[in-house]
């Protein structure tokens, strides 16, 4: 049996799927089950993997009706014999050594879950927000506190995580196939939530293609109306699973600032009418989830507690209050050296 099951998603990915999966071939640690999930794609795909399947028989491959990147995801979850389970998305890539480094970590420290860190494929296209959230800190967490879901450098991307497969189906944890969009998100929420042992370690051992031009991500990030409202969506997910676990009035503190953060501090750059689009839809998910004491007695920055009373009463606020509201927010957040910081590593790229 091997000692780690690599998924591999495949969906018209056939430009890039050669390089991801001699990635794996080249990898330092050969005990590895790599599972390509073709999730009925109408180009080459299944193809090329049958190709590298015929070479090596380390490769298994799964062919299934299209049910979106949850559902491959599960096929592969499922199907997975080792006793780890990673995912690696089929226009990316891994390191050499990455396989190696997952096994060697949860060896020696029997985490549930380990997160390790990643860089943008092309360097030249990487940017602030994805280098922060690709560089977790050397740390483990013996329970789930809320610092670790909130703090940490652990959300968004599931393929930047190596799970124990016995914890997964103890758990019974899976990716929800209801959403075409921000199943890394639910699946976050799931899983650190109820992980026992989290490992984060600081090596970057992922390699993301940032330019897919077919992406959801980046269809996505053409709208930014339509992808908050999405955001609402999921979070009205996340809010459900943890309402059913009795857990959500415990953590309404770190939820209702994470909600700052997924959505409404970005709403707050909207034109008028997208502004107010998001703001009832944000209005109505607070309303079904929370009282207006939780958000008053809710251990918050002023400025996130100032927006979301703000919505919660659906007070209407002009372009002007808007900009001085996320303002605010920044500098409670950053400090004013935190954004020249910003502003700064934005500059050095453009001129790079």
């Amino acid at each position: 049996m091997a000692k780690l099951s690599i998924i591999v998603p495949m969906y018209n990915v056939q430009a890039y799927l050669p390089e991801c999966l001699d990635s794996l071939l080249a990898q330092t640690f050969t005990d590895i089950e790599i599972i390509c999930v073709n999730d009925g794609s109408p180009d080459d795909s299944y193809a090329i993997a049958q190709d590298y399947a015929k070479r090596d028989t380390r490769f298994m491959l799964i062919d299934k009706p299209n049910g979106g990147l949850s559902s491959a995801r599960n096929a592969g979850i499922l199907a997975a014999h080792a006793p780890y389970v990673c995912f690696l998305d089929a226009d990316d890539r891994f390191k050499p050594q990455t396989c190696e480094r997952i096994v060697q970590e949860l060896d020696a420290n029997h985490a549930d879950v380990l997160v390790f860190g990643g860089e943008a494929l092309q360097h030249s296209e990487s940017y602030a927000w994805l280098e922060d959230v690709l560089s977790p800190r050397n740390v483990i967490y013996h329970t789930c506190t809320p610092e670790l879901l909130f703090t940490e450098a652990v959300k968004p991307f599931s393929w930047r995580l190596a799970c124990k497969r016995a914890f997964l189906c103890e758990q019974q944890i899976l990716f929800n196939e209801q959403v075409r969009y921000g199943e890394d998100q639910i699946f976050a929420f799931e899983l650190f939530s109820q992980s026992r042992t989290t490992q984060l370690i600081s090596d970057k051992l992922y390699e993301y293609r940032i330019i897919h031009k077919t992406s959801l991500l980046n269809t996505m990030l053409q709208d930014t109306t339509a992808l908050l409202l999405e955001h609402i969506k999921l979070q009205q997910i996340i809010f459900d699973s943890w309402k059913d676990r009795g857990i959500l009035r415990t953590y309404a503190s770190y939820q209702l600032e994470w909600l700052m953060e997924f959505y409404l501090f970005d709403a707050l750059s909207l034109d008028t009418q997208d502004f107010l689009t998001v703001w009832e839809a944000a209005r109505k998910q607070l309303h079904d989830n929370f009282e207006r004491q939780h958000i008053t007695t809710a251990r918050l920055r002023h400025a996130s507690k100032t927006i979301l009373l703000a919505c919660y009463d659906g007070k209407p606020l002009s372009a002007n209050q808007r900009k001085l509201l996320k303002l605010r927010y920044l500098l409670a957040k950053r400090g004013v050296r935190g954004i020249v910081k910003r502003i700064l590593r934005g500059r050095a790229k453009v001129h790079s």
